[in-house]
């Protein structure tokens, strides 16, 4: 499905650590986002998706694998401004999501951890 080490890493940990397949919810539009949700809630946690770059506000017009999650209520921004790898969410809430650059520039276990905790954040 993706091409990035990285994604297809994170697609791999999201399958055996929560027990949740991609869903493709748009195969024709979008061919290259998967959607991972809750089994019992079927609220989303995270959204893989290759996206170009300038999406981010990057230079260039790259496709560029990331990664949304959710995340703490309207600390996206500050969050955002640690790394120039998060983003405050493309096509979601920016308040409430985040956008991960998987480029292998960020650890496996940072990222990781927060698939943990936008599952957390919506297992309600």
């Amino acid at each position: 499905m993706h091409k990035n080490t990285q994604a297809s890493k994170v697609i791999e940990h999201i399958k055996s650590e929560y027990g949740v397949n991609p869903e493709f919810l748009w195969p024709d539009r979008y061919p290259g986002y998967a959607v991972f949700r809750h089994s019992d809630n079927k609220k989303w946690f995270a959204m893989v998706a290759t996206i170009s770059s300038k999406s981010l506000g990057l230079k260039g017009d790259d496709e560029i694998n990331v990664i949304n999650l959710k995340f703490d209520k309207n600390q996206t921004y500050d969050f955002a401004e640690t790394s120039d790898h998060v983003f405050p969410a493309y096509h979601m809430n920016k308040n409430n999501w985040i956008t991960v650059w998987l480029d292998g520039t960020l650890p496996d276990d940072f990222i990781s951890s927060l698939i943990q905790k936008s599952y957390l954040l919506t297992d309600r």
